[in-house]
């Protein structure tokens, strides 16, 4: 199984390589030495296993994860195995050469991830507000800038770019105990390529992203949130792509309660888009254009997890976390997108910290 459903199911993170069998309701949890303790204080349900125990060697000698995880199953009795879509083919195959059948599981291994504890749905908040903190640093250095007769953007007599941008937001972020992973600074074109990272000067008068998608260090939950600015003037067509965006977020928004299909919130925004003129090409690469990414996605112990707002099987329930964040891109002009992450109520939805979100 993943590292996020094997830290769900624990609460342990470590180093170290560490397996988790799942029979029945019994956990086993098979870890080094070196991190006994620390496992057995995050998962006291667990039963622990370790190489020593697993071994009748003489001289202690160090033993592969393969030869430990067959040893473990074998111990355990099994004579088969389910795992995960990303179980490493190097330790199926000495599970399958020791006499272990391998087979692939039907489902998650922990669908109850979709639905958040109270606990799970503070840790996704803290990291939020984490993430709006940064945001809000941002976009205070943005407008603080001045504008040089070349359309650039300057702070400080410097000129200001995405890598300082970053930069900036990363310390926001670590002062709230998160880490930056991946901060999307995309200035004008890049803007039009929804996970361009962005590089180089900012500019006036064309839209800038910045997309804050923070883990918190300790309990490795994440947060999501996306603005879209123009320092300057902003053109007619990016503000009319802001005005739509913006629309097309609070019908996404009006429509989430328990029971609600998620491939219907999807088609929602993209008849909205289809009405309002923007046409959607998804072909060919490099070129599309439009509304060209589903409408939002659940986030957790991972940053993409389920459910998904977008064309697939499924409703929500309360106790969900996604994200709403429609987009519409165009090649030589740039991307607008608006991002919030919200919990799914008993009655609708709430925002889990808000910032504003004028253009």
């Amino acid at each position: 199984m993943e590292e996020s459903d094997v830290r769900y199911a624990t609460g342990l993170a470590a180093p170290d390589p560490f397996v988790l069998l799942v029979a029945g309701s019994r956990l086993h949890l098979l870890v080094s030495a070196l991190e006994a303790a620390r496992a057995r204080k995050a998962c006291p349900q667990a039963v622990l296993h370790t190489p020593a125990q697993l071994f009748a060697d003489p001289v202690p000698r160090r033993r592969s994860l393969g030869e430990q995880v067959l040893a473990l199953v074998k111990q355990l009795g099994f004579r088969a195995v389910q795992v995960g879509p990303y179980f490493p083919f190097g330790l199926a195959r000495i599970l399958a050469r020791g006499g272990v059948k391998v087979l692939p599981a039907a489902g998650p291994a922990f669908p109850r991830r979709a639905v958040k504890s109270p606990r799970e749905i503070a840790s996704i908040a803290k990291s939020q507000r984490a993430a709006v903190a940064a945001l809000r640093a941002a976009v205070r250095r943005i407008r603080a800038a001045s504008i040089a007769s070349s359309g650039l953007l300057k702070c400080g007599g410097k000129i200001l770019t995405s890598e300082a941008l970053k930069e900036l937001v990363e310390r926001e972020l670590l002062e709230r105990g998160c880490a930056a992973e991946g901060t999307i600074v995309a200035v004008g074109p890049q803007g039009a390529r929804p996970h361009d990272v962005g590089f180089g000067p900012l500019r006036a008068d064309v839209p800038i992203v910045l997309d804050i998608f923070p883990r918190d260090k300790t309990t490795g939950y994440w947060g999501d949130v996306t603005r879209t600015i123009v320092r300057g003037r902003a053109s007619e067509k990016v503000r009319r792509m802001h005005r739509d965006v913006l629309a097309a977020q609070k019908l996404a928004l009006s429509m989430l309660r328990p029971g609600v299909a998620s491939a219907a919130v999807q088609r929602a925004v993209e008849d909205f888009f289809r009405q309002a003129g923007h046409e959607t090409r998804l072909s060919p690469p490099g070129q599309e254009r439009g509304f060209i990414h589903s409408v939002g996605h659940g986030v957790g112990l991972d940053v993409h997890e389920s459910p998904g707002l977008r064309n697939e099987p499924g409703r929500l329930a309360a106790g969900n976390v996604v994200t709403v964040e429609p987009g519409l891109y165009y090649p030589g002009i740039g991307g607008v997108r608006i991002e919030d992450t919200v919990v799914v109520t008993k009655t609708g939805y709430k925002i889990l910290a808000s910032f504003p979100k004028n253009l």
